[in-house]
């Protein structure tokens, strides 16, 4: 049974949408922007006065009254003589509205203020993104969690909800994420300033087979990539792995160990030091496609977006 209303209504009561009285619903979630409107009639004084604060009309205001009667099944203000007044319901509400706005408020400028957590394969993390970071950082107040690991990781994180966005060698186009090329790195042979061929303009695919390619870490696609390029000839390769890492590898190369293929932008240093000499694949257009990988239907707002929208303005061709 309905509990009475407090008071009679008076004829200059808030006009209704629907002649029925409010109705419980049980299943309705109540209404922020409603609550903000109930609270301004209060705080203003009226109607017309909370249409002018809130820049909307007042048959607006009044339906955000009557939806949000309607959701909480009572009469929560009457309007006497020009002025407003609220109900014992009503009275009873403001305090809870109040909370209400207060705790979106807060939750707004919680989930504003954390960091945007970003995974990063390891030669990306390590030779590419830190500019693109900086970059973000000088025009963007969003606090940064950078995370820099194996590719198959950083999967994982992006998969487990560990990561807002990502940034890899490859990505396995599984469903729920949205991928886009960063940019195309291309890959080049490295060998020491020593090494025969270190004085060539550039080297045949099957010479390749003779000499000892060094490899980092696992997972990146990069033999992927050569098989897919290079097809039988890659069988031959004398792969010696175990090096963990792009910067294991280039300290072995200069050691004279063997050569390497890596991206180019890994020894731009290096090289410009005379310390590795850079070659390409004769004929072979050898190039990586880098992923940067965020959830399906991300917000634009989102930190995350923000950061890839910036990133693609500045994506290599």
């Amino acid at each position: 049974m309905r509990c009475p209303a407090a008071f009679p209504m008076a004829r200059s009561t808030i006009p209704r949408l629907a002649s029925a009285a409010p109705r419980p619903n049980r299943l309705a979630m109540l209404n922020l922007l409603h609550t903000k409107t109930f609270l301004t009639v209060i705080g203003e004084g009226g109607f017309r006065a909370a249409a002018r604060e809130l820049k909307v009309s007042p048959s607006t205001i009044i339906e955000h009254i009557n939806q949000l009667e309607e959701d909480l099944a009572a009469i929560l203000i009457v309007r006497r003589r020009g002025a407003v007044e609220t109900t014992p319901h009503g009275a009873a509400f403001v305090p809870l509205a109040r909370a209400m706005l207060e705790t979106a408020a807060r939750s707004r400028t919680l989930i504003a203020n954390a960091p945007l957590r970003i995974a990063a394969s390891s030669n990306i993390g390590t030779y590419l993104l830190q500019p693109q970071l900086a970059s973000f950082q000088a025009n963007d107040p969003c606090p940064t969690d950078l995370w820099i690991g194996a590719n198959a990781a950083v999967a994982e994180r992006l998969a487990t909800g560990n990561a807002d966005v990502a940034l890899m060698e490859w990505w396995d186009e599984r469903p729920g994420f949205s991928a886009q090329t960063w940019r195309k790195e291309k890959l080049v042979v490295i060998v020491a300033p020593e090494h025969p061929f270190a004085k060539r303009a550039e080297i045949e695919a099957a010479e390749l087979a003779t000499q000892s390619l060094l490899g980092g870490e696992t997972g990146t696609g990069t033999m992927t990539l050569l098989k897919a390029k290079l097809g039988r000839v890659s069988g031959q390769f004398k792969a010696v792995g175990g090096f963990g890492s792009t910067e294991a590898v280039k300290r072995a190369v200069r050691a004279g160990r063997g050569l390497s293929i890596v991206m180019a932008a890994t020894v731009v240093d290096e090289v410009a030091a005379g310390q590795l000499v850079a070659l390409p694949l004769k004929a072979i257009d050898l190039a990586k496609e880098l992923k940067i990988i965020t959830p399906l239907y991300l917000p634009s707002a989102a930190p995350a977006a923000r950061f890839v929208a910036r990133a693609m303005e500045g994506a290599g061709p």
